[in-house]
């Protein structure tokens, strides 16, 4: 039945279906962003910080969803750290394609030499897939489209508390070619 499904945008010969989009769900989040000092004047947990973050955009045509691509980089430099250094990824998963054709961008020196001028690929290794979206993604969990950012960053930071492990990166698409990237930082207080 997958195969007789209509595409949803290009016509005639699109391979993104109802099949292989993440459903459209209702949700809200909120996101407490402050200061250690006053996350402990609050009584909140202080263990787990936003290290870096940057975003980015890309020609809608041809490249719409690879926008997040752009911004690794730069990520990863604001943080001091490599790609090799992080523990987690969270990469959203709009579609069943979008996670696989990111981590073909970032793996690509191709890629990297037109959209980054960088004879490099951001990725010098093939990315480790035990390490990505590992409770799930946007795929199986839903997409509230307001509430996926705060839906991965939650997500994320129970993991890094859960394993004790260091870095996360976020990784997320927006319509209109637009991306944001996040690392966050867990160091357990004692």
């Amino acid at each position: 039945k997958f195969g007789k499904l209509k595409p949803a945008f290009r016509k005639p010969n699109g391979t993104i279906t109802a099949a292989t989009s993440s459903a459209l769900t209702d949700g809200a989040s909120a996101v407490l962003v402050m200061s250690e000092e006053k996350a402990k004047a609050l009584g909140y947990p202080t263990d787990v910080s936003l290290k870096s973050w940057h975003f980015s955009a890309i020609d809608p045509y041809p490249q719409l969803l690879l926008a997040p691509v752009l911004a690794w980089p730069e990520v990863l430099r604001k943080a001091g750290i490599t790609a090799d250094e992080i523990d987690l990824f969270e990469i959203h998963e709009a579609f069943a394609a979008q996670v696989l054709a990111t981590i073909r961008a970032l793996e690509s020196p191709e890629f990297a030499k037109k959209y980054l001028n960088s004879d490099k690929a951001v990725l010098e290794k093939k990315l480790d897939m035990a390490k990505l979206n590992v409770n799930g993604s946007s795929l199986a969990l839903g997409h509230p489209f307001a509430a996926t950012g705060g839906r991965m960053v939650t997500s994320l930071t129970n993991e890094l508390r859960r394993t004790g492990k260091r870095h996360g990166l976020i990784s997320i698409c927006a319509a209109g070619g637009i991306g944001g990237v996040a690392i966050l930082e867990h160091t357990p207080k004692k």
